[in-house]
């Protein structure tokens, strides 16, 4: 099951070509990030420093990497990610020190794994929109029942109002009718525009989310330490380092699903059983969603169904 956040990712359709449209997103997060929220950059401080920081664990004990600076006799400072269960001595671990550097390298190339190329990022598109399709014409016979039922309720106000101009119904039941009706109208209406707009809104969460995934190396190669944080806490809820230069992930939604290989290679056998039935009609619109977004929105996704445990995947970087 595709996941979703109840609030809309502030994109846009974008005409733009590809490259301009990076450029404009590395505008816009230069700009989010103006000098008084931002903790430093990457010429200020060591690379990883910052966007690791708190996101990153011992593959063998499981406790979090935190920093410590090593300075030789030359006064020279090597920043490295440490153990805290060794350091305080809460476990067993005997986790070996990692230059900060060398985890940043193996994070790059993590993303250089999980990116998906353009014709995968297009078959995920096209099975998310036809299970959102399903989904809602699942959805069809509670959205007639509650306009049926809104329509009634417009019908029973006219025939209140009518009575009343015949001397019927005095005014103070009359206005004590019509508040009863116009309430439950008023949530009746939310209920039928919230079915339509979750439902666009999980579509335009999962096409931002896409975009990302099918350029996220370039955008981390070219991000500061801030941007990277955020794509860190984006794409992960915890990444685990092993000894042996091995990266185990934990997802965050919805990235545990687009990831996902099984998922992958379902949304590619959709495409192929599509094409044969000449059911294909999402490949104009993937090819003209934004490419870049703005990630300081892309927050914790909720889903459809009661929360899972996070995808954890783990990933070789040899």
């Amino acid at each position: 099951m595709w996941w979703w956040n109840q609030e809309r990712l502030h994109g846009e359709l974008d005409m733009r070509t590809p490259i301009e449209v990076e450029q404009a997103y590395y505008a816009e997060t230069e700009t989010l990030l103006s000098p008084t929220g931002r903790q430093g950059n990457r010429s200020e401080q060591e690379p990883g420093q910052f966007n690791l920081k708190g996101t990153v664990y011992c593959g063998q004990c499981g406790e979090r990497l935190i920093i410590t600076n090593a300075k030789n006799r030359h006064g020279n400072v090597y920043p490295y990610f440490v153990c805290s269960g060794r350091h305080s001595g809460k476990t067993e671990c005997t986790r070996q020190a990692m230059l900060i550097e060398d985890v940043e390298r193996l994070i790059e190339k993590y993303y250089e794994m999980i990116e998906v190329s353009p014709g995968m990022r297009q078959d995920l598109a096209g099975k998310i929109h036809a299970d959102f399709d399903l989904l809602m014409a699942n959805e069809t016979k509670e959205l007639s029942r509650l306009t049926s039922e809104r329509d009634r309720l417009d019908d029973e106000r006219m025939k209140l109002l009518q009575a009343h101009y015949a001397g019927a119904i005095p005014i103070d039941l009359l206005k004590q009718e019509q508040d009863r009706i116009a309430d439950q109208i008023g949530d009746i209406q939310h209920r039928i525009e919230a079915h339509h707009d979750e439902y666009a809104s999980a579509r335009a969460n999962l096409d931002d989310s896409l975009g990302l995934l099918a350029n996220i190396v370039s955008v981390y190669e070219r991000a500061d330490d801030a941007n990277r944080r955020l794509c860190n806490q984006a794409f992960f809820h915890r990444i685990f380092i092993e000894e042996g230069g091995d990266v185990r992930v934990e997802y965050e939604r919805p990235f545990g699903s687009l990831c996902d290989t099984e998922e992958q290679m379902n949304a590619l056998n959709w495409a192929a059983e599509a094409k044969k039935k000449g059911e294909v009609q999402t490949g104009q619109r993937v090819v003209t969603l934004v490419e870049g977004l703005n990630l300081s929105h892309l927050g914790w996704l909720t889903g459809l169904e009661p929360a899972t445990p996070a995808t954890t995947t783990r990933c070789s970087t040899d």
